[in-house]
């Protein structure tokens, strides 16, 4: 028995809708099929309006990957937020995150480079990170070529796009590294053992339900050994500090709350420039409900905040 949630109105309305469709079979479940349909039934999320938006090719972990480019203002030299989406490393999509980019270039007043990396079960790990890993190392050598600062690279993501996000910056080379100014990071997904209390205390949330998250990690992590992997057991990784200023928005209700919580207490412990806030009466996923959620809305502007912040300061 799962604690109660009181969710904030906002929420609650969506989760109404979300409680009248059929439960997910996942002992059945048909990946093309679900994937097509979670790309056909997205939200009516706000659309805020871009300057310019670009597909283009990016380099993978084994070979060209697709991408999207969005600039908020035709400036040139502005600075560069790479950007994975979630989904469990199974699901979404450029087009699932569309809104969701938008609203971050606009918070930021920067480009936003969205990463169509390769998903699980096809591309099992460690292909997931090593695109992220190969597109960030792209940007940082490319963002001059994309008519941005190379000297002010940052990395968003939201769920399992968070996973990544922190992998790929504790990973980068050291002259990406040396240009990287923040980590901004909704609701990660940092455990692949998928034991934290949370899992128990919220299994069955509107947007993430505990049981969907552990089959999101069998998809991606197959083996014993790859949980315990620096690379996606992000608390493993032995070089936490060095770290860029990151931002963490949390979910009150979220079966990954624990393990938020846990990594950002460490990362405080290891000298990073954290600001971690948890936003209660709602679920994980809620970010990305930009013009539906008001919470989302408010996660958004702050990360937003922090990247300017960030960004206007070229001596880290």
């Amino acid at each position: 028995m799962g604690d109660r949630m009181v969710l904030d109105a906002d929420l609650a309305a969506m989760a109404d809708v979300i409680a009248r469709r059929p439960p997910l079979d996942l002992a059945r479940v048909d990946i093309a099929a679900l994937r097509a349909a979670v790309n056909a039934a997205s939200w009516p999320t706000e659309r805020t309006e871009m300057a310019a938006v670009e597909d283009i090719v990016v380099s993978g972990g084994a070979g060209q990957v697709g991408a999207r480019v969005y600039r908020p203002r035709q400036d040139r030299g502005l600075p560069l937020l790479v950007f994975f989406h979630g989904g469990g490393f199974v699901l979404c999509s450029l087009d699932t995150h569309d809104n969701f980019c938008r609203a971050l270039a606009r918070a930021g007043d920067c480009a936003v480079l969205s990463i169509d990396y390769r998903l699980a079960p096809e591309y099992p790990f460690p292909a997931a990170f090593e695109d992220a890993l190969a597109s960030l190392e792209w940007a940082a050598a490319n963002a001059g070529q994309l008519g941005c600062d190379p000297a002010r690279l940052a990395l968003a993501g939201d769920s399992a796009g968070g996973n990544l996000a922190l992998a790929a910056a504790l990973h980068a080379s050291p002259a990406t590294n040396a240009v990287l100014r923040h980590v901004l990071l909704f609701y990660p997904a940092l455990d692949p053992t998928a034991s934290g209390a949370s899992y128990d205390r919220f299994p069955a949330t509107p947007f993430l339900s505990a049981e969907t998250m552990r089959w999101y990690w069998r998809q991606y992590v197959g083996s014993p050994a790859e949980q315990g992997d620096p690379r996606v057991a992000i608390a493993r990784s032995p070089v936490l500090a060095t770290l860029p200023p990151a931002t963490v928005a949390i979910a009150e209700y979220d079966p990954l709350r624990d393990e938020i919580e846990a990594l950002c207490a460490m990362l405080t412990v290891a000298g990073v420039d954290l600001d971690a806030r948890r936003y209660d009466g709602v679920s994980h996923g809620f970010a990305s409900m930009v013009g539906l959620i008001g919470r989302a809305r408010l996660a958004i502007d702050h990360g937003g905040a922090r990247l300017r912040t960030s960004f206007g300061h070229l001596d880290r």
